[in-house]
């Protein structure tokens, strides 16, 4: 009980907090880009209502009058017919613009979120599932879009609806009206109550909501290693159970909404009971016509609908309640950066790690007091067996992460006094675990070089030796690769990696594993045009196959994430020491195989 409270007292917060975020005013303020579309929508919702109330006083004095045949009579009828056509016509068009005005908001509203998620640092995404992403794009969006769409509008209109039928109503008999204008609030207090139920099974339906966004993604991200273990009813029944718990949860709702829906709709029929009840004496004493009595029929709905429109508004809020926080946190972030700071100087910096440390997370220490020294031009082998932090100092070099003590430098300029974008444009890598986008193979080799003409775009895949392979493709480089390259083999997707970075022409490359699955025959040609394209680059180079750092001008043997050993190839061999033993375990196997 405790527990419900406290969640209950936790949205009460969301809600009256949600307005005053920033974040929040920025989705809401893209319904000012479309001002124009709102207030043709807004004037055709005044226009239903309009032709609902010509519609009520056209009844009225057709029952009031009962005018025989004529003139008078076919007028009314043709009014009857005229108001109906025209409630329908404005009816159809507020549907049209209703949906112009969506489309365009929620794929703004998408826009305006994958760009900010693109915008954020790489720490941020990688310390997320890629389904709470998806869940913010599409899941809390979607209410957001039900209040910045339609919800806008209804608070809008509502007063003017409500007022516009009651002040009618009055004139018809103020009883009648008095009757019409009481039986919406108490539809508005009657749903209220039982809002504070649904409260709690809103947010537990969004958390449900993604819990199988992550299931749904992992399965089909991983459907690979499901064939290949042969792990199909494990899958189905760890999501059958997820889908249990959704049932069961949506099941409860469900039922909710039904009971809300038979309290709300009680005062209405009362409403009708007692208006009619009412209507009927005042009919027999003379008091009204039977005109009043039809307007009266036909127009409480119109006067209730306003408070069961406000209802809605308010569930529309608890849902965005219930998932703006991580949504707005991610609009409220600040960018990685905003283009500050230095331009990095034409040709190949000289890097410096100075006693640098880092933790992903307090207490698990990655790197400890790395130093070393490349000097503009040179070749430095980070070595060392898995875990010994190999992959985070490129990190920490990209500046997706910031060291947690020591400095990092470029030509003997701190990293962080450089602008993000010029550094990233002066830096190509190559990893062993390669991604490629579901395109053509020439627009994956031009990522990062969007503007490289065929011929370099050529060159490339020829010193990549990747060539020989594209033009066996049905249509060469337009040929498209499948989502993450799936119709490449790794060795294909590998060499494609090694040509996009040699079209981008940076002063820092980064070789991760770069010919981890590539045969024999292939990596020495790689090794001979890596001169040719990198020559007079800064490289570093990661490497568990020491076959590939033969030609390094430095080695750094990095274990538990300290530095162990430092210094030339030969240097090293020469002492002995773990980099020796490395070598001479992998020429051994090299013999003996």
């Amino acid at each position: 009980m405790g527990g419900g409270a406290g969640l209950e007292r936790n949205h009460n917060r969301s809600v009256r907090k949600l307005i005053r975020r920033k974040g929040f005013r920025t989705l809401l303020g893209l319904s000012g880009t479309y001002k124009g579309l709102y207030a043709i929508v807004l004037v055709l919702q005044l226009g239903v209502t309009a032709s609902a109330l010509l519609f009520a006083e056209t009844n009225r004095r057709l029952f009031d009058r009962m005018p025989g045949p004529g003139g008078e009579l076919y007028g009314l009828l043709a009014c009857f017919v005229a108001f109906i056509a025209m409630g329908l016509l404005f009816g159809l068009l507020e549907r049209v613009f209703n949906q112009i005005v969506n489309t365009n908001v929620v794929f703004r509203m998408r826009e305006l979120v994958l760009i900010q998620l693109t915008r954020l640092s790489l720490s941020h995404h990688e310390n997320k599932h890629s389904s709470d992403s998806k869940q913010l794009l599409f899941g809390d969006l979607e209410a957001f879009k039900q209040f910045v769409v339609f919800d806008v509008l209804k608070l809008c209109t509502l007063p003017i609806s409500f007022i516009s039928v009651g002040i009618y109503l009055m004139t018809v008999h103020p009883v009648l009206g008095l009757i019409a204008i009481v039986v919406g609030p108490l539809q508005l207090l009657s749903s209220v109550l039982v809002n504070r139920t649904l409260k709690g099974l809103i947010a537990r339906q969004r958390e449900h909501g993604g819990e199988v966004f992550f299931h749904m993604g992992e399965t089909l991200s991983g459907m690979r290693e499901i064939k290949m273990n042969q792990m199909e009813g494990a899958v189905a029944s760890r999501f059958r159970r997820v889908c249990d718990d959704g049932i069961r949860l949506w099941v409860a709702i469900e039922k909710l909404h039904a009971y809300r829906e038979l309290v709300r709709a009680i005062p209405e029929k009362a409403g009708y009971i007692v208006g009619i009840g009412v209507g009927a004496v005042m009919m027999a004493n003379g008091q009204i016509g039977a005109g009043g009595l039809v307007a009266f029929i036909t127009l409480l709905d119109k006067a209730s609908a306003p408070f069961a429109s406000i209802v809605q508004i308010i569930n529309s809020l608890q849902r965005v309640a219930a998932g703006a926080e991580k949504l707005l946190d991610v609009m409220e972030m600040e960018p990685e950066d905003d283009g500050g700071g230095i331009g990095l100087p034409p040709g190949a910096p000289s890097i410096t790690f100075e006693r640098v440390g880092f933790a992903y997370e307090e207490g698990r220490t990655v790197l400890s007091g790395v130093s070393f020294h490349v000097p503009a031009g040179a070749t430095v082998a980070l070595v060392g067996p898995s875990g010994g932090g190999k992959s985070t100092v490129v990190k920490l070099l990209y500046r997706f992460y910031a060291p947690s003590s020591g400095t990092i430098k470029l030509n003997g300029v701190p990293l962080q006094h450089y602008a993000i974008p010029s550094l990233r444009a002066n830096l190509a890598s190559v990893s062993q675990d390669v991604y490629l986008f579901d395109g053509t193979i020439g627009d994956n080799i031009k990522i990062g070089a969007e503007h490289a003409g065929e011929a370099d775009v050529r060159r490339a895949a020829e010193l990549s030796q990747s060539l020989a392979f594209i033009k066996k493709q049905p249509q060469s480089f337009d040929t498209r690769v499948g989502e993450r390259g799936i119709r490449l083999s790794q060795g294909q997707k590998q060499r494609i990696a090694i040509a996009r970075a040699i079209l981008r022409k940076a002063s820092i490359v980064v070789l991760d594993e770069p010919t981890s699955a590539l045969d024999v025959e292939t990596e020495s040609m790689f090794q001979s045009d890596l001169h040719e394209w990198a020559g007079d680059c800064t490289k570093i180079v990661i490497a568990h196959r020491l076959s590939t750092i033969r030609d390094a001008d430095y080695v750094v043997f990095l274990e538990d994430g300290e530095v162990r050993e430092a210094g030339t190839p030969q240097e090293l061999l020469r002492e002995g020491g773990r980099f020796a033993d490395f070598w001479q375990k992998q020429e051994i196997k090299e013999f003996v195989s």
